[in-house]
Order: C-alpha cells, then structure tokens, then sequence
C-alpha cells in the first residue's frame, strides 16, 4: 500500500524532474548560502554534503572555500545546471540525483551536510533527519536553512492553502523546520546545536506580480500546479499568491521589498 509520503514524494519528484529552468528563483537565494556556509564554518578540505541542493548556491559556496562538495538533488537538470556555474566560476563539485530521504552514501561520509530549503520539503521529516545524522560524521556539522512557521513564506503556503488541494492526511507542513522545537523532536539528544538565528531573506522584484509570475514560470511545484489548473483556478492561484507578497511589501516606490523570515540551524552531530 502506498503511503501519504510515498505519494508526496513521487509528486515532488515528478515536479522537479521537469524540463523548468529555477535558477532565476535560486539566485535570490545566494546571500542567504554564503552566510549559511559561514555560520557552518566550512574550511578547505572538508568533505561537504549538500542536500537537496537544487542548482547548486550552497555547494557553490562551499567549493569557493576549498571544500570537497558533493551536491544533491531530485532534479538532474538542477544538478547540471550547477556543474555549469561550478565550471564557470573555476571550481568543482560532485554531483548525484538523490532522495533527501535515502541518500546513496555509507554512515559518517562527511565532515558537514548543509541544507538550503532544500531538506524541509522531504515529506517523511523524520526519515530526512535521520539520513542527514547518518551521513555526517561524528563531531560533524548539520547546517540547515528553513522558512519559519511567521512570515512571508507561511502566509503564501497560507493563502495557497485556500485555493489548492490539501496534502494527503500525515504529511506535516514543512515549516515545522522553521522553529528549535522541531530540532529537538526530529533529533533528540543526538546533535547539539551551536546556533539557532530566526535571519531574513529580502526579495525584489518589478512589482508583486513580476515576483509570482516569475514563481509560476520558473519555480516546478508551482509550474505543476498551475498546468493542472483551469482557468480560473489558475487566476485563483495568482491572486492568492500575489496577496501574500503584498501584504509584506515594504516598498513605496510600486516595486516590490519583500522580507522572508527564516531559521539557520548548526549543530554538531553526536
């Protein structure tokens, strides 16, 4: 019998393996892995796991500092797309399409395992942290970047929520991984964290429009959803999505200063 999380999964992955180019989403993201490489202490030489590492920001970041990467992902065309801007900048990275949930490589593989809202959509989260402690080595860091349960981000899935089919029952919201609390349900006693910042993650756009728009076109879950959408359940979508960028616009210029709060977690595994 099929499980809500094997449904998820396999929905997921038929999302990310389409022929979608994310990258003009990714880069908004790339301050935000710079500084989670750094709060991870990342140092040349260290074997770094990069899970669920879409085109590549936070392996990027971390093979600027000398590490040896290896990035992971649902989507080979992520992956490529990452090994072409590795190349382009004059570094390398590894690269193997992945589950976040079965990762293909033996017990303690590497020194650091870091997640950019990658890890926090695998659907059976406890499977997911458990794979990330299994592969990282004993006195290892786990970095990991998720949206909180506040703000941006949770009104959109909010406002989402009200016009799209629900998540099959057992599948619990992604943005648990944005509180400590979680932290300490998924792993217990076997980390220690040694930081916990709540960080903000700005985007800008031509309006909020450009920014859903942009989110519709280039984003795959979204793409998906939307394909399967009639017309007005697709206007539907647009303004559900476009109301939550509104509402936190700081911006008084007609464009669009949007603040998205998140979570970075580093702890050393036990």
């Amino acid at each position: 019998m099929t499980t809500p999380f094997e449904v998820v999964t396999e929905r997921v992955r038929a999302a990310w393996n389409a022929e979608v180019d994310y990258q003009p989403l990714a880069q908004q993201s790339v301050l935000t892995s710079e500084l989670q490489v750094q709060a991870a202490a990342v140092r040349w030489g260290d074997r770094v796991l990069d899970v669920a590492a879409g085109t590549g920001n936070t392996a990027l970041a971390a093979a600027r500092r000398g590490a040896v990467v290896t990035a992971t992902d649902f989507s080979p065309v992520g992956l490529e797309r990452a090994v072409r801007r590795a190349a382009a900048e004059g570094v390398t990275i590894d690269t193997e399409v992945a589950d976040a949930q079965q990762l293909p490589f033996e017990d303690g593989s590497f020194d650091v395992v870091l997640s950019t809202f990658g890890v926090m959509y695998a659907p059976d989260q406890q499977r997911a942290a458990d794979e990330l402690l299994r592969v990282c080595r004993p006195g290892g860091r786990i970095g990991l970047v998720s949206w909180c349960l506040t703000g941006l981000m949770a009104d959109l899935q909010s406002a989402l929520g009200a016009v799209l089919p629900p998540p099959p029952p057992g599948v619990p919201s992604p943005h648990r991984w944005g509180t400590e609390q979680h932290y300490k349900e998924l792993f217990g006693d076997r980390i220690a964290v040694t930081s916990a910042d709540v960080l903000t993650q700005d985007t800008f756009a031509e309006s909020a429009q450009a920014q859903v728009a942009a989110m519709l076109t280039h984003l795959p879950p979204w793409r998906m959803l939307f394909d399967r959408l009639d017309p007005k359940g697709q206007s539907a979508m647009a303004a559900a999505a476009e109301g939550a960028y509104e509402r936190a616009n700081r911006a008084i210029d007609g464009t669009l200063l949007a603040g998205s709060q998140y979570l970075r977690i580093v702890a050393t595994a036990l």
